[in-house]
């Protein structure tokens, strides 16, 4: 019973942890845009500032070099002893990259990003798609 007290005081201080790292830098990005509108007045004062909206924010997260999901799809390609869905393609990277494939939204995302690797392979005819699983995805296997 006690380790699980343990335990949950640990994740708790965790919790706060980056709470109070994230209200840091709430802060620090709305300073930034109040400056930024003082900049924008001094060079046009009619300007209206409400005309400007925010673009989705989509994290900037570069998982890969610049080709190396390209050769690293396929390596992995090469090695398998059957068809690879765009699932199974991208767990396996996940594993070589040491990211942590347990973690839905992050295998989404960054199988959004290799479905786009994986076209341009086809189209290229590098790769072949050979069927899909509606599950996971699209199979594919190296160009004869």
């Amino acid at each position: 019973m006690q380790h699980v007290v343990s335990q949950l005081i640990t994740k708790k201080e965790e919790l706060l942890g980056e709470l109070k790292f994230h209200k840091t830098k709430v802060q620090q990005l709305e300073e930034v845009i109040n400056g930024i509108d003082i900049s924008i007045s001094v060079f046009d004062p009619e300007f209206d500032l409400k005309k400007i909206k925010p673009k989705r924010y989509t994290g900037n997260k570069h998982y890969f070099k610049h080709g190396e999901s390209f050769t690293m799809i396929l390596d992995t390609l090469r090695k398998a002893k059957a068809p690879l869905t765009t699932h199974e393609i991208t767990i396996e990277l996940m594993k070589k990259k040491k990211l942590d494939y347990e973690n839905k939204e992050l295998v989404s995302n960054i199988q959004r990003s290799l479905s786009g690797t994986l076209k341009k392979q086809a189209d290229n005819k590098t790769i072949q798609k050979i069927g899909e699983d509606s599950y996971n995805g699209f199979q594919w296997v190296i160009s004869a």
